[in-house]
């Protein structure tokens, strides 16, 4: 049997390197490789076995044996890592963005606990939502859909093509992506919006009705209530909201990776 050489050994730690450098931020943006809650080493972990997977593709074209190039190819990497990553958690920040409005509309959002997917404290149907949200990524395979479109990402955006002409594509993709957010968190809490304003009005009736009615000690209970129980009446339909917004986020996911086309 015969051994790698020096010279090619030094070689695909250097590929490998140059994998890590796109999916260890893809791992650590998308919540649904463990989060912020995730051990350092974990995510590392799992950034560099995705890149395992990427030395196929990644030693079909090897660039040049030039320190300063490795460098730049490395720089290059981290960044079309970035952007890939932004564009798949967009969706989870959505969900978590629409728990967090709920909680504030139905004047709860000091009631923050601990996060089981992030850092620090996040509010209760934040986290609820965030937790939800992974849930229906796993059920209908993203991440087989997440490694499919990374392997392609590399026939697009091969080591040694330039990517000058691709940062306006990239920076127009991050931007409808972050408009996409907005439009989904909305979208998520819509019918707790709807509720919630339909109550108002129905308490500032009474109230006009009853001047010595409390309104503030008794709305903000019911508020609450309300604002619960739309929630978990429409899991249903939160669930596929999230299955349809979701399959929009990996259609701009998979643009994303095809930048180099």
């Amino acid at each position: 049997m015969t051994g790698f050489a020096p010279d090619d050994l030094t070689r695909v730690l250097r590929l490998w390197g140059l994998g890590a450098a796109r999916t260890v931020p893809l791992v650590w943006f998308v919540p649904a490789f463990g989060g912020a809650t995730l051990p350092v080493q974990l995510r590392l972990a799992l950034g560099l076995g995705l890149a395992v997977l990427c030395l196929p593709a990644l030693a079909v074209n090897p660039p040049a044996d030039h320190a300063w190039l490795w460098f730049l190819l490395a720089a290059r990497e981290v960044m079309v890592g970035l952007g890939m990553g932004f564009v798949c958690a967009c969706m989870f920040r959505a969900a978590e963005a629409a728990g967090h409005t709920v909680d504030v509309l139905r004047g709860q959002d000091l009631a923050e606990v601990l996060s089981p997917t992030g850092e620090g404290r996040a509010s209760p149907f934040g986290a609820l939502f965030l937790l939800f949200s992974v849930v229906v990524f796993l059920e209908i395979g993203g991440l087989g859909l997440v490694a499919t479109a990374l392997a392609r990402s590399y026939e697009a955006v091969p080591l040694g093509a330039p990517v000058a002409g691709r940062s306006p594509a990239m920076i127009h993709l991050v931007v409808l992506a972050s408009a996409r957010l907005i439009e989904a968190a909305v979208g998520l809490c819509a019918p707790v919006i709807v509720a919630l304003l339909l109550a108002d009005l129905v308490l500032g009736a009474i109230g006009r009705s009853v001047p010595s009615l409390p309104l503030f000690f008794v709305g903000m209970p019911l508020r609450a209530l309300l604002a619960t129980g739309v929630v978990l009446l429409g899991l249903a339909g939160l669930d596929a909201a999230l299955r349809s917004g979701f399959a929009g986020f990996m259609q701009l996911f998979a643009l994303a990776s095809r930048l180099g086309r």
